[in-house]
């Protein structure tokens, strides 16, 4: 049998770490989640401490050379086991994948979602969010050539805020499932 790789996308705060953690010890395989969450909250200190604001920390540039090495990792990471990718562009770069699934939220639901996570109000939530969506479909479009408008490759499209977690990986789970013994094909 093939191995599984499903891919998780979609844009900022739309679940997919969540759904992800869930739905790899559902199937019991591997999570590779790669974000920059950590460096956002170690970047978010020092500009504080520098008195900068939080949207100047998401003005990061990213370089041809950054981004080749980090799609490279993922794909590299990817390759050697089954797993469930969560991060923007898996979709994109493991050409191979079982299925490829675009989390869908509204930006305001994304906002309440980020504001509770990281403890901030809301529309401050909602302006990192939209800052932070705009500089990446900006740099992966220049950089990479990448569309986030682009939904062509994606088996299926879930909205995260008419579903439950439990209800995404029971679908998810019997899609890919389903796939890999060529019945849903």
């Amino acid at each position: 049998m093939a191995m599984i790789r499903i891919c998780i996308s979609g844009m900022t705060a739309s679940g997919k770490t969540s759904l992800g953690h869930m739905l790899a010890a559902e199937l019991n395989i591997a999570h590779i989640t790669k974000h920059t969450l950590d460096a956002f909250h170690k970047a978010t200190e020092e500009a504080t401490k520098k008195g900068k604001s939080k949207l100047e920390v998401i003005n990061v540039t990213i370089t041809r050379e950054h981004a080749k090495n980090f799609d490279d990792e993922l794909v590299q990471l990817a390759a050697k086991k089954d797993c469930v990718i969560t991060t923007w562009l898996g979709p994109w770069l493991i050409k191979d994948a079982t299925l490829n699934v675009w989390l869908n939220a509204s930006l305001a639901h994304r906002a309440e979602r980020r504001a509770k996570d990281e403890k901030m109000n809301v529309e401050e939530a909602r302006e990192l969010i939209n800052e932070k969506d705009l500089q990446n479909m900006k740099a992966f479009k220049e950089v990479q050539g990448i569309d986030l408008n682009d939904h062509s490759m994606f088996d299926i499209e879930l909205n995260t805020e008419k579903m439950s977690l439990k209800e995404m990986v029971a679908v998810i789970s019997m899609m890919a499932l389903s796939k890999e013994k060529k019945l849903f094909t």
